[in-house]
């Protein structure tokens, strides 16, 4: 339980799962945590410092990103490094200096439809199949939409309703044991189509940002393909080098 006392929970302090990272990422640095050492389980962070699966998972998710554990079946995750490899981090976000307000997610539809060509292969399927998509909004306090996400979904988790988005797609898929484990997005630019201007509430041609993210579980298997349409003069482009 006095672990529990190393997390900030007041209101405006960072989130848990970055918190954690930086504990655990300092008993790495300290040699707390030696290589070859497999840590704890999630659940067991769970009890030592009070927070979620899914807190617990990003956290060591970052740690893993970066070169510092590993994943092993049957075994847990392990230590193969105790120091960061210079790394190139990139993004997109806010542009005006708000990224510390809360995002807001509205969503719009959930319905079964036949994918674009790319997102059909990228699943395996043949023309004509269809997947579940999650259509939603993001925005800010008391602002208008600033991203469209179109949320193409495994056909493992077979049909879903809107309902079952309340508590987060996130929650939803650790419900259904198909954690995001890892990621890549591709960003591109566009033009806006009519279906922009009507979600989003932007004129005819506004520019947009396109990050693709496809997520992928433990087995890397594809369980996500998301085209998030953003606002472009909304949100700038950042790339970070360090350690």
């Amino acid at each position: 339980m006095k672990m529990k006392q190393e997390l900030d929970y007041t209101r405006g302090a960072r989130p848990l799962y970055a918190q954690l990272y930086e504990i655990l990422l300092h008993k790495l640095r300290t040699g707390e945590y030696k290589k070859d050492d497999v840590l704890p389980t999630e659940a067991e962070f769970e009890e030592r410092f009070g927070v979620s699966r899914i807190t617990a998972r990003r956290a060591l998710a970052e740690l893993v990103s970066k070169g510092l554990l590993k994943r092993q079946a049957g075994i847990g995750t392990m230590v193969i490094s105790t120091s960061e490899k210079q790394q190139v981090k990139a993004g997109i976000r806010l542009a005006d200096g708000h990224q510390q307000l809360p995002i807001s997610r509205h969503n719009l539809a959930m319905e079964s439809v036949e994918p674009p060509p790319t997102v059909a292969a990228a699943f395996g399927l043949a023309p004509g199949n269809q997947l579940m998509r999650l259509t939603r909004t993001l925005y800010r306090q008391n602002q208008i939409p600033a991203q469209l996400n179109y949320i193409y979904l495994t056909p493992r988790l077979g049909p879903l309703s809107l309902e079952e988005m309340d508590n987060g797609l996130y929650q939803l898929l650790e419900e259904r044991h198909e954690n995001i484990e890892s990621w890549q997005d591709t960003i591109t630019a566009s033009l806006a189509d009519e279906n922009d201007c009507r979600l989003l509430d932007i004129p005819v041609a506004t520019a947009l940002l396109i990050k693709t993210r496809k997520g992928y579980n433990q087995q890397q298997q594809l369980v996500e393909y998301t085209i998030a349409r953003h606002i472009a003069n909304c949100y700038e482009y950042l790339v970070e080098g360090g350690r």
